[in-house]
């Protein structure tokens, strides 16, 4: 009888190991999981969490039908929620039922009118809308009503200087920029010293070219806050712009003070070193750059055409392949291996990266291609 009973233990323990581990299998895998409980425990808690993972399953594959089929039978369950609404508006819109997603979105908005995160969610979601079709009238028209509602909604809440630079981020995402200014200059009127609005009211003004307002909100930027860098780094790209070399290095110098991580501070330095036939020093802002960003083309681009007026030609082609080996469309890149190449007599290469540049839209010089043409037929 011990033996049996024993035996009998052994049975159970192990039905219970199994269980467990079969357990844990399924909550490794979700939609196994969520599978395995929609059967046994159908529940409308269980069903959404099933169709939610369904859904975002369908949205991983692109397969938009079945994400509408699954957002709707969870809004049938739960009427309240909003994740289901975005999902569905978004079907819509990459199937072009633009109507139907602009009901969706008016739908969620009529369920949560006082819900701040709600309405920046559809004005960005109306934002990716008219970017992917920018010839639909009604995307624009509703996210206009929306940053309105968005903008009387703020006023009811008695918004401080930090919600109005959040609107105005959100006009300035959606590319509203005379709202974004707007609201920027609200927010640095209730509070002078908010550094992130001073810096965007700034940039947007840089943008436009005004840059004698852009440089005093900086220059303010900077007395409130001695210590942020990307401030002086602007400053140093308008001096720059305006062609006082000397100061732009000193503000970009001081950047690298600051920060001596700051890949653009060199990037500039390099630039500005280049152009005025420092080439050593050149090579040396620029080695840094690519160093503390090395995806950063331009900067392997830059390095390469200082290196190659150095007359160091395996150096400039190993930079020129690092540039078009992070973005495979650098037309210049593919022009300038071409002719290193060439020189290096390295003619299929020269043949190869100037089909490259071609298929990117460069016409070559008609002797270029004749010189290349004896070389062809040996191919």
């Amino acid at each position: 009888m011990r033996y049996i009973f024993w035996a009998a233990v052994i049975v159970f323990c192990a039905g219970i190991v199994l269980t467990s581990v079969s357990e844990i299998e399924l909550r490794r895998d979700p939609l196994t999981f969520w599978t395995y409980e929609s059967q046994k425990h159908p529940t409308d808690d269980v069903m959404i969490n099933f169709y939610g993972i369904k859904s975002r399953s369908a949205i991983d594959r692109g397969q938009w039908d079945k994400v509408i089929a699954y957002s709707q039978k969870i809004i049938a369950l739960n009427p309240q929620f909003s994740q289901a609404y975005f999902d569905l508006g978004e079907a819509y819109r990459v199937l072009g039922s633009s109507t139907q997603a602009v009901e969706t979105y008016s739908r969620l908005l009529s369920l949560f009118p006082d819900d701040e995160k709600i309405d920046v969610k559809v004005i960005e979601a109306y934002g990716k809308a008219i970017e992917s079709s920018p010839q639909d009238e009604l995307y624009k028209e509703k996210r206009e009503e929306v940053l309105a509602d968005f903008e009387q909604l703020s006023k009811r809440k008695n918004y401080k200087a930090e919600d109005y630079y959040n609107l105005g981020f959100l006009y300035e995402q959606v590319g509203g920029k005379e709202e974004a200014m707007r609201f920027y200059s609200k927010a640095v009127q209730m509070k002078p010293d908010l550094p992130q609005a001073l810096y965007n009211l700034a940039g947007l003004y840089q943008d436009a070219g005004n840059y004698k307002i852009a440089m005093a909100l900086y220059g303010r930027l900077v007395h409130f806050h001695p210590k942020y860098a990307l401030g002086y780094l602007k400053m140093g790209i308008i001096f720059n712009a305006l062609g006082d070399q000397q100061k732009a290095r000193q503000f970009y110098l001081k950047v690298i003070a600051l920060d001596p991580d700051n890949s653009d501070a060199y990037f500039n330095l390099g630039y500005l070193s280049e152009s005025q036939g420092e080439l050593s020093d050149a090579v040396n802002y620029y080695e840094k750059a690519v160093e503390l960003a090395p995806k950063n083309a331009e900067a392997y681009y830059n390095l390469g055409n200082v290196y190659a007026s150095l007359g160091q030609n395996g150096e400039a082609i190993a930079s020129y392949l690092k540039t078009v080996g992070i973005n495979p469309r650098h037309q210049d890149a593919f022009v300038n291996l071409s002719i290193l190449s060439f020189k290096s007599r390295n003619f299929q290469g020269a043949i190869h990266y100037l089909e490259q540049a071609q298929t990117l839209g460069y016409n070559p010089p008609a002797e270029y291609l004749k010189t290349l043409e004896p070389y062809r037929e040996k191919k």
